[in-house]
């Protein structure tokens, strides 16, 4: 299995989470073990993105650590070899861990270190801006991309509540990113309709779409998707949780594949939303009964679409066929 889109900071670790936000003596470590968790996961009656990404502002001022991030960065290779991931791109704002302390390179060294120190499942990181951030945090990720592309940083991003922010001011920094060849994904075409998806490609210079499944509204955009190659990062759960689809039998997925769109079956944030990669695969062959054809397909998209080098693309495509043989 192989994982394109995968917030670092969906995935934390609850525990250790609890036990950092006890041992600083923040007040969420005042809640019971169970209160904690709770907080910590989408709720049962959650169904849009605002009230999705809502869930994050509970924790972030815990991760606003250097070691803390290090140490969660340094177990996420052993964490995706543990459940069967071949391959792991995740993302992260280096922004929104600088707290009154660190600077976003700051963080992003520490992530980078953390994932270089770890054993398992090789992992590249996404850097991600909000989309409702000052236009230099998008700057600085294209610096920031420049300066730890060889540790182990292979794109960036924009994530966020599309539904409120547009963001189309963005343009001329992902037109410099683009220019100096950094791979793009733009999470689109989830909260917001199809437009979302055209900005991201002709403003943003996407060659991936993160979800992107609202595509399936528009046809001319459908068949550009197609025949352009940009593939859709689609997270099942996650687009139940935040109510854009209405259930995995209504979800676009089948679809938007029988369309000949690259789509590929990932995360998003595993933590937050009580599922992991092994979840989500086993929900789309019970739901839309895949062949091993279809499996080998989607595998092979992921690798297509993945921002790593060619020759670690060749080994992932030698494991895939093993594991399908």
């Amino acid at each position: 299995m192989i994982d394109l889109h995968h917030h670092f900071d969906g995935a934390f670790e609850t525990e250790t989470l609890y036990k950092e936000a006890k041992r600083r003596n923040l007040a969420q470590g005042k809640l019971s073990a169970e209160e904690f968790a709770a907080r910590c996961q989408v709720p049962q009656d959650c169904n849009t993105l605002t009230d999705f990404l809502a869930v994050f502002n509970f924790f972030y001022d815990i991760a606003q650590d250097l070691n803390f991030l290090r140490d969660q960065a340094q177990k996420l290779p052993a964490r995706m070899a543990a459940g069967g991931v071949l391959y792991l791109e995740t993302r992260f704002g280096p922004h929104l861990f600088t707290g009154d302390a660190y600077s976003a390179e700051q963080v992003t060294q520490a992530v980078v270190e953390g994932i270089a120190a770890g054993k398992g499942a090789p992992v590249r990181v996404i850097l991600c801006a909000l989309r409702n951030a000052p236009i230099q945090h998008v700057q600085e990720l294209v610096d920031l991309y420049q300066k730890f592309h060889a540790h182990g940083v292979c794109g960036i991003d924009l994530a966020g509540d599309e539904s409120k922010y547009a963001c189309r001011e963005y343009a001329p920094v992902f037109d410099r990113a683009h220019q100096l060849g950094i791979p793009i994904t733009i999470h689109a075409g989830e909260a917001a309709g199809p437009q979302s998806v055209y900005d991201a490609i002709d403003l943003f210079h996407a060659r991936r779409i993160g979800h992107g499944i609202r595509s399936i509204e528009d046809e001319r955009l459908m068949r550009r998707l197609a025949d352009e190659k940009i593939g859709l990062e689609v997270c099942l759960t996650s687009n139940l949780q935040t109510g854009n689809a209405a259930s995995y039998a209504a979800h676009p997925f089948m679809k938007l594949r029988a369309a000949g769109l690259k789509v590929t079956l990932n995360t998003d944030d595993p933590s937050v939303s009580g599922i992991d990669l092994n979840h989500e695969w086993a929900v789309a062959l019970r739901e839309y009964n895949l062949s091993v054809a279809d499996q080998r397909e989607l595998l092979l998209n992921s690798i297509d679409q993945a921002f790593c080098d060619a020759t670690l693309k060749a080994t992932l495509r030698e494991q895939v066929a093993a594991r399908l043989s």
